[in-house]
């Protein structure tokens, strides 16, 4: 069963720390019993698989925003961990339940591909071969066909946008204490809806508009505006035509599973 891995320390710099620990799990050197081997090593893999999964769609995101930071993925992967419960990975679950060995050849499909890749940085614009594999993986696996609108749902998401802001208003705002005011505000509004004013600016490239009007709490009166477009979408109130919604319902994501 382990015939073929690659061992930890053949892998180029920056590979998955999650990769690394399938190609653990797969080498013949793995410390566990061989009476227990293939229940431990098939849980072990069927939680580090899902987060290779959660780590390439953080990645995803770095790259779109042009985020460099190694520590801003890694707290992307724990919301996202959160995010997506075991309802997420359900269907996966329950393949690997009637076929165990399906996860051992996923994880050695993703030992052998990352092996040999090399992957732009993170602040690099352009797509990686990983593009290719991993949404091959979510199609034929997880069954999600529509990896577009599943990011698109998880930028939408308050805790997400709150890290992207923070990176991205690092480099956009008006000096440190008006990226300071712009994190606080994001962060004093609980629901998101802050952030997701903060993030329609950005996507429409107008930071400068956005810096002017928190300084002359101009964003207060889009804020309220936005506020009663997403009220409305629930079916609570009118709607109010100021202003468009920066980012999809997260409904979208029912959408990105099935044909």
């Amino acid at each position: 069963m382990n015939e073929g891995a690659i061992l930890p320390e053949r892998f180029p710099a920056g590979t998955s720390r999650y990769t690394l620990a399938m190609a653990k799990c797969l080498s013949p050197l793995a410390p566990v019993h061989p009476s227990q081997m293939e229940r431990a090593v098939v849980h072990a893999l069927v939680n580090l698989v899902q987060g290779r999964m959660l780590e390439y769609l953080a990645d995803r995101i770095c790259r779109e925003f042009e985020i460099g930071d190694d520590h801003a993925q890694m707290r992307m992967v724990t919301v996202l961990m959160g995010i997506f419960s075991d309802e997420f990975f359900a269907l996966f679950r329950s393949k690997i339940e009637t076929d165990p060995e399906l996860v051992i050849h996923i994880a050695r499909r993703i030992v052998r591909k990352e092996g040999k890749l090399e992957t732009p940085p993170h602040d690099s614009p352009m797509r990686t071969p990983s593009d290719r594999f991993y949404p091959a993986i979510f199609r034929k696996y997880f069954e999600y066909r529509h990896l577009d609108m599943l990011l698109e749902m998880i930028e939408s998401d308050a805790e997400i946008q709150r890290i992207i802001l923070a990176c991205l208003l690092e480099r956009l705002a008006g000096g440190e204490e008006m990226h300071r005011d712009l994190l606080e505000l994001a962060d004093s509004d609980p629901e998101g809806t802050t952030s997701n004013l903060f993030m329609g600016y950005i996507r429409r490239d107008n930071v400068e508009t956005l810096l002017e009007n928190v300084r002359s709490g101009r964003w207060r009166e889009d804020l309220r505006n936005l506020k009663k477009k997403m009220a409305h979408l629930r079916g609570e109130t009118s709607p109010s035509p100021e202003l468009n919604l920066a980012n999809p319902p997260r409904e979208a994501a029912r959408k990105s599973q099935g044909g």
